[in-house]
């Protein structure tokens, strides 16, 4: 046998039940359990056999579950509207089914036929040794096979016999079966199984769960006369996942003074078989998306650290109906951008979490939107002022540069007057100044913090009296997103000379 050791899973925990096909009131049925049943070989000794079974007789086999019925921990269904019924149960689970399991016969007539499940794992030899179960108690007959007794009274077993094909052969045992959801390579859950059977001439009273004993009386009729292989039952393993999408609807961006984005959230349920109810939408800076809320410094939750920002508009309300497999559920909501610089970016992540019809614990599923942030060009201003104005020579003018820009910093570079040239360093009629000077606001070129400023001072001389000076002061600066500026400002001064 192959594949063996999931079989542990498959039916670990169960009690052992075994069957012979017998008849009541003219329907087939099956014995009920005995207090202590195992499999064929131990059945087969039970009853004063002292040879280990071949098994090496193909006269009856179990060859397929069919009409499978699906009662709980999955569910039978078409994949797209309008497909073929696909059989699936969620990975691990348990699944309970029943089915009509199919009985051939290859040879001549045979009596008291039965059939065994491994319940313990199977084994190097599947259901010969161990634990087992078989068919449940009710065997329905279908139109392709009808329950058969060539027996006299008291024989309660079912027995088959004909072509294959024909009234008595195959015949169809319906049963119920309680396994966990695991597959096998296949793809399907896959049985350990053995027939048995008793050829003519040692066929015997046959009634089910034995003459006042635990043992069966479905055993073989010699060693060779049973059949054990590995059913695949087409019900197909199925893990329940969560997938989510989070999108920025365009443009996108915001510029660097923020402002708000609306968002695109899909949560789609990608199981084939189990619908998903959705719990929770949450973002790790917006919070619960599933509510409109003003900002807030308070977040809960070990989802949303720091600060929330607002959900002004949602469309991602809850509670919602369960999503059904392959199915999704679309929703927007519109959110507070908080400020940022160039060429940086606001990122966050919406995590949805929803648990599965099986319920199954809790599963989720994370996706992130980037919102980025574009430049926002804020010339800074100067000014000038004249600080004393009397009628002498020397003029003192205060020179302030403001940055105006809350996020970006500004690099200052040269600082020219009209009239009097540079007004960094001493010359001509630049008398003294501080600006530029590393005993004043600092050599140039300097750098101005965002809304910053930087002042100086320089004096220039005024060779004629009762006159007017009117001189502006222009600046070279640049910002650190590379925008450069020429700020400029003027002062005017009126010199008059009054005699007695």
């Amino acid at each position: 046998m192959k594949h063996h050791t999931k079989f542990w899973h498959l039916f670990k925990g169960l009690f052992p039940l075994l069957l012979c096909v017998v008849a009541v009131g003219g329907l087939l049925v099956g014995a009920q359990p005995a207090s202590a049943q195992t499999c064929i070989q131990d059945v087969w000794q039970a009853h004063g056999n002292g040879q280990n079974l071949t098994c090496t007789a193909n006269d009856v086999t179990l060859s397929e579950a069919t009409n499978i019925d699906i009662i709980t921990g999955g569910q039978c269904a078409p994949e797209v509207p309008g497909g073929p019924v696909v059989c699936k149960c969620f990975a691990n689970g348990l699944v309970t089914f029943t089915a009509d399991f199919r009985m051939d016969l290859t040879a001549n007539t045979r009596y008291d036929i039965g059939f065994y499940i491994a319940t313990d794992g199977g084994g190097a030899d599947g259901a010969l040794t161990g634990q087992c179960t078989a068919t449940a108690a009710l065997a329905g007959n279908t139109q392709q096979g009808t329950f058969i007794n060539l027996d006299a009274s008291p024989d309660l077993c079912g027995d088959i016999t004909g072509p294959l094909g024909t009234t008595n052969n195959p015949v169809f045992v319906r049963h119920q079966v309680t396994t966990q959801c695991e597959a096998g390579p296949s793809g399907q859950l896959e049985l350990d199984f053995c027939t048995t059977w008793r050829q003519p001439g040692s066929n015997q009273v046959c009634l089910g769960t034995g003459n006042g004993t635990t043992t069966n009386d479905a055993f073989p009729g010699s060693p060779s006369k049973c059949n054990c292989g590995l059913l695949l039952v087409p019900i197909f393993a199925e893990t329940a996942q969560i997938e989510v999408t989070k999108e920025v609807l365009l443009p996108g961006e915001v510029l660097e003074t923020g402002g708000s984005a609306t968002y695109s959230v899909v949560v789609k349920n990608i199981a084939q078989v189990a619908t998903l109810t959705l719990n929770s939408l949450t973002d790790d800076k917006y919070g619960d998306i599933t509510i409109t809320h003003p900002a807030n410094t308070s977040c809960t939750g070990s989802a949303m650290p720091g600060v929330c920002q607002a959900v002004t508009a949602t469309t991602c309300t809850l509670p919602q109906p369960p999503i059904p497999a392959n199915g999704t559920f679309p929703c927007q909501f519109t959110g507070t951008v908080p400020p940022g610089d160039f060429p940086g970016s606001f990122t966050d992540v919406v995590k949805a979490c929803g648990t599965d019809s099986f319920n199954n614990p809790e599963i989720c599923d994370t996706d992130d939107a980037v919102v980025r942030y574009t430049d926002f060009l804020q010339p800074p201003t100067l000014s000038k002022t004249a600080i004393g104005t009397a009628c002498r020579v020397d003029v003192t003018y205060a020179v302030v540069v403001t940055n105006t820009s809350a996020q970006d910093t500004l690099t200052l570079n040269t600082l020219t007057d009209d009239v009097y040239g540079d007004i960094t360093a001493v010359h001509d009629n630049v008398i003294s100044t501080t600006c530029g000077q590393a005993s004043g606001a600092g050599t140039l070129p300097a750098v101005i913090a965002a809304s910053g400023q930087y002042s100086c001072q320089f004096v220039g001389r005024v060779n004629i009296c009762n006159t007017t000076v009117k001189d502006t002061v222009t600046g070279a600066a640049v910002d650190d997103d590379g925008a450069s500026y020429s700020p400029s400002d003027d002062a005017t001064v009126v010199i008059s000379v009054t005699t007695p």
